[in-house]
């Protein structure tokens, strides 16, 4: 996934010992760089989406919503979307997965029209933090890569990321 060069995605650095939980936070994280991506392509169905979520699932279609709002309304993204207090637990006992948490700041993010060029800056604050949780699941197609089955993106998130 290459981004333009004006849109970067950038994640804290987060060492985990078990390397199934590091892979999992791996793939979370490049969920939510593929929905960035589906946005700058402007493309709700982006097969860089797709390829990191569960076929049919919450989490394919929450990417597909979210890039569909900015493709609809004519708008992409610049700036820098930062993650960070990345967290990794066992699913509870209903699956062999992990649920993912992390946050986002978009107060470098700014909205762009892209028929006209103009710019929406964010301000900081607790309007442009976001905490993520994605219930991740092994892939049953791809040996090592995990998908993601269900994502929460609660905003004003200052409480989980302020």
């Amino acid at each position: 996934m290459k981004l333009p060069a004006n849109l970067k995605v950038t994640f804290e650095k987060t060492k985990l010992d078990d390397p199934e939980e590091a892979a999992a936070l791996r793939d979370a994280q490049l969920y939510a760089k593929s929905t960035v991506f589906g946005i700058a392509e402007q493309d709700p169905k982006s097969k860089a989406a797709r390829y990191y979520s569960v076929p049919g699932s919450q989490a394919e279609e929450y990417a597909q919503y979210r890039i569909g709002v900015y493709a609809q309304e004519g708008l992409t993204m610049v700036g820098e979307r930062r993650h960070s207090r990345a967290e990794v637990r066992p699913a509870d006992g209903k699956s062999d997965g992990y649920v993912v948490t992390y946050c986002s700041d978009e107060s470098k993010v700014a909205g762009k029209h892209i028929a006209s060029g103009e710019e929406f800056p964010s301000d900081p604050g607790p309007m442009n933090l976001w905490h993520w949780t994605l219930d991740m699941v092994p892939s049953p197609k791809v040996d090592g890569l995990w998908l993601a089955k269900k994502v929460i993106v609660k905003g004003r998130a200052s409480a989980e990321c302020g």
